[in-house]
């Protein structure tokens, strides 16, 4: 009995020994798969990806301490959300408005800068929107606005035009003072 018990514990044996080395074998496999899709993730160099795999699978303990040492730090789409993220604040900070004049960031709703004194905006007359200072039309209220600080041709108003009759007695009335004046100078000759 002791025959048949001795083969008996060498078949249990030799049936543990290769499930564990089955699952050894299994864990090896899977370790240089994940090493390899791991190392694919986080680098777009193949070399660098055959290298690693390579590592784990011809040291199978100590490949894998040496891959996760010198393994990038982050995957492709973390560095990919991270210059997105970079790119973003970047794009803020370049849509600050900026000041023509000395290039420092000024709010949207200034009328001059407080550095330089540079015209930002203007008023519109009408509904006191903010304006580009090149606009010569009102998109809030659709009224032409008329620049206060633009020199143009003078604006002519209803009470400043003479009618005939009254620049007829104007005159009229200029001649009979020069008239008056010549005959006084005349007198005091």
């Amino acid at each position: 009995m002791t025959g048949s018990t001795l083969d008996t514990f060498v078949t249990y044996a030799t049936v543990c020994f290769a499930i564990f080395g089955a699952l050894l074998a299994a864990l090896w496999l899977s370790l240089v798969i994940w090493t390899f899709r791991d190392m694919r993730s986080r680098s777009r160099d193949p070399f660098a990806q055959i290298l690693a795999t390579l590592v784990v699978a011809l040291l199978p303990g100590l490949g894998l301490v040496v891959y996760l040492i010198l393994r990038p730090p982050e995957t492709l789409a973390e560095a990919y959300e991270r210059s997105l993220e970079e790119e973003a604040l970047l794009q803020e900070i370049e849509e600050r408005p900026a000041c023509p004049g000395c290039s420092r960031t000024v709010n949207s709703d200034w009328l001059l800068c407080p550095h330089c004194h540079t015209r930002l905006r203007k008023a519109c007359p009408d509904c006191n929107s903010l304006m580009d200072p090149h606009w010569n039309l009102c998109p809030y209220c659709g009224n032409k606005h008329v620049d206060p600080y633009h020199v143009g041709p003078p604006v002519v108003l209803a009470e400043d035009i003479v009618t005939e009759e009254e620049a007829q007695r104007d005159s009229v009335e200029d001649e009979s003072e020069v008239i008056q004046d010549e005959e006084a100078q005349a007198d005091t000759v």
